[in-house]
């Protein structure tokens, strides 16, 4: 059973929304109706999916109890984790697979997956009484991937336009922010000593990450992380190479300087979002830095605000 309801779904799942992160996200907005159209689009393949899967396995279907998958899948996708009987923990375990990755780079991107929809559309298609076929699932696949990808692209749009507003409104109300020729705002809250860091530095440095919503989606906690300007993306390099040791800004970072189009759904960071940093460079790295990776940027993870 493991092989059964691991691998196909694996497969599918993975490779169909790895491929569309190419993109948000105003989380806790009502769910647009492509948003809608998502979820029961998900639901869709995923409840057609299933029911191929038992139909291709005669001990399989014999020995799965739906209405208890059904209800295990139900039962996870609402925080329930109570475990009961082997057909219920098939669910939990397909439930597990949605959930990690799909769902949540889905909502990681700033979607607003309306999970009464995906499992009612689910539970009608896995047990429905129409014909199957390997080319029918491939189709559904293809066409939410075409729905993901164009829902990313539109919150991609949207936050482009909202960071610009919120950069530009910014520069307005406070006057001691600065504009590079990049497009990205800063303001010098304390300078610093010596010289700027060069662009192949490792730097020291103590940060909040924020939405321009005001919420964090990370924080050093005030310790000292290193990073390798070399290793970060262009926005968080730049404004490094502007700082010196002791300095303290306010960064402003559109977007395109930041994760892109792609975004971070692991970190919490929608496609073309701009972030806010408040960041102060302690200096030098006093380490080999070598063996470090570095980190792409300070978000590898959203943590709440407090």
């Amino acid at each position: 059973m493991k092989k059964l309801f691991s691998i196909m779904m694996v497969a599918l799942m993975v490779g169909a929304f790895t491929s569309c992160n190419n993109g948000g996200a105003s989380k806790g907005n009502a769910a647009s109706k492509t948003e809608d159209s998502i979820a029961t689009e998900f639901g869709k393949l995923i409840g057609q999916n299933l029911k191929m899967q038992l139909t291709q396995d005669p001990r399989a279907e014999k020995e799965i109890d739906k209405d208890e998958l059904l209800r295990g899948i139900e039962m996870v996708l609402n925080t329930d984790t109570t475990k009961r009987g082997k057909s219920f923990m098939n669910g939990l375990a397909v439930a597990l697979q949605m959930i990690y990755p799909s769902i949540a780079q889905m909502e990681g991107q700033g979607l607003n997956i309306d999970r009464k929809a995906l499992i009612n559309e689910l539970k009608k298609n896995f047990k429905s009484t129409d014909s199957l076929n390997m080319e029918k699932l491939q189709a559904m696949q293809a066409n939410l991937q075409g729905m993901m990808q164009r829902a990313t692209q539109a919150k991609g749009a949207q936050n482009g336009k909202d960071g610009k507003k919120y950069l530009d409104e910014q520069m307005k109300k406070d006057k001691g922010f600065k504009k590079t020729a990049s497009g990205i705002a800063y303001k010098v809250v304390k300078p610093g000593k010596g010289a700027n860091f060069n662009d192949s530095a490792t730097v020291d440095v103590t940060y909040v990450g924020k939405h321009i919503d005001g919420k964090e989606f990370d924080n050093s906690q005030g310790k000292p992380v290193p990073f390798n300007l070399k290793m970060t993306v262009p926005g968080f390099r730049e404004i490094l190479t502007l700082m010196n040791e002791g300095a303290k800004v306010i960064a402003i970072i559109p977007g395109e300087l930041a994760y892109g189009e792609q975004g971070n759904p692991q970190g919490g960071i929608g496609p073309n979002e701009t972030l806010v940093f408040e960041m102060t460079a302690v200096g030098l790295h006093k380490e080999d830095p070598a063996p470090m990776q570095g980190r792409p940027m300070p978000a590898p993870a959203p943590r709440p605000a407090k």
